[in-house]
Parts: C-alpha cells; structure tokens; sequence
C-alpha cells in the first residue's frame, strides 16, 4: 500500500514541476516572439487547460503526503514538536514542507490574483481597439513580468522540494 501512495504521491509531484518547466522553459521562450496580446491569450489558454490539472495535482500531493507520513508510522502530532526537527527526516521533512506551503502560496497569487488581474486587463485592452491607452499596455506589461517573478520563485521552490525529498530517502 506504502509504495502505491508513494507512486501517486511522485506523479503528482511530477506532473505539477513538470507543468511549471513546460511553462518556464518551453511556453515562455517559445512565444517571445508574438506581439503581447497574443501571447497573453496563448497564456490563458494554457493556463485553462492546465489549472485545473496543476490544482488537482496539489490535492493529491497533500493527501497522499498526508497518507504517506501514516503509512510511515509518523503521527501528524509530531509535526508540531519542535524536536523532530532535530533529526535528520524531520530537517528534511521541515524543508519540503516550507517550500511546498511557499510554492501553494506562490500559487494562489499567480493564478487566482495575477492571472484574473492580467485577464481584464487584457480584455481592456481588445476593447480599446487597435491603439489601446498606454497606461493599459504598461498595466498588461507589469502583471506579465510579476506572473514571470512568481514562476521561477516557484521553480526554485519546486528544486528544493526535490533536493528535500532526496534528503528524506536518504535519512531513511
């Protein structure tokens, strides 16, 4: 059973880093080229498709992080004893845990503050024609660096969680 959530629980982890690279490494560099407008419709579109997915992911990721810690034999009571921090697992399983609460985080304001946020914008800006005002360009321009600051806060958050479940296998 043990192994099983674990699958789960990796695959879940899997898909949700590797929409994030896909984005980051593949999406972003990809449309450079197009005018803005453009881009950020090829964004929305992706990003309807693939949020869905990503929240589902983080959902099974906490429930199967959760079932994993009971199948171990680690009561979630111990989570809050300062202590176990002490130990190798626990250093480990402290730091998985930070990054993992920082990248939902991250998440949250990216896709639900700065993503609706760059839509009307967005929507704004097809609306004023072909020669929108260009407070709204610099407003479209502001949010699409801001959702790029947030993508690779949470890339690297996405490393260190890996580096942290390396740390946990190897503190057994």
């Amino acid at each position: 059973m043990r192994q099983f959530v674990l699958f789960i629980h990796l695959f879940a982890a899997v898909f949700w880093i590797g929409e994030m690279l896909m984005v980051g490494f593949v999406l972003g560099p990809a449309s450079r080229g197009l005018p803005a407008l453009e881009r950020s419709t090829l964004f929305r579109l992706v990003g309807r498709t693939s949020l869905p997915l990503a929240w589902t992911a983080i959902g099974v990721l906490v429930i199967t992080g959760v079932l994993n810690l009971i199948l171990m034999g680690i009561p979630l009571n111990t989570l809050l004893v300062p202590s176990f921090y002490g130990t190798s697992f626990g250093f480990w399983l402290g730091i998985k845990l930070a990054a993992v609460l920082l990248m939902v985080v991250l998440s949250i304001i990216h896709d639900f503050h700065v993503g609706r946020r760059a839509n009307r914008v967005r929507r704004a800006i097809q609306a004023a024609g072909s020669v929108p005002p260009e407070a709204l360009v610099r407003e479209a321009e502001r949010y699409r660096r801001l959702a790029m600051r947030l993508g690779i806060a949470n890339v690297v958050l996405a490393l260190i969680v890996l580096l942290a479940a390396a740390g946990l296998v190897a503190a057994g």
